[in-house]
């Protein structure tokens, strides 16, 4: 198995530097970020939940920012649907997944249903 039907999960406190670390990661080896923070869906939250910059954003492809409204009723099921999705869709243009997060019970989660 190559790296590139991997997935990586990069999990870890708050500011402990996930971001940064998964942008040199995926520069590297030519991966996409998917974000896997509950806060970091909301369009409205940019500020508050540490997002990545545009200039990042240009670099190297991210998933699940800020799409979502936060009058928006939105469900960990629903999001789980749409990681499910874009880990597909990923894996489909042949590149690694590096998820990002900081709660364990996404993990938990996913590994549930992978």
């Amino acid at each position: 198995m190559d790296h590139k039907s991997k997935i990586i999960l990069i999990a870890g406190p708050t500011s402990s530097g996930k971001s940064n670390f998964a942008l040199k990661l995926a520069k590297k080896i030519k991966g996409e970020i998917i974000n896997a923070d509950s806060m970091q869906v909301y369009k409205q939250l940019q500020i508050l939940t540490a997002r990545p910059k545009k200039k990042d954003l240009k670099k190297i492809k991210h998933h699940l920012y800020g799409f979502c409204d936060v009058k928006k009723k939105y469900s960990t099921g629903e999001w789980l649907k749409f990681l499910l999705n874009k880990i597909k869709d990923i894996r489909k243009k042949k590149k690694c997944r590096l998820l990002l997060e900081e709660q364990a019970c996404i993990l938990k989660l996913l590994l549930m249903v992978w």
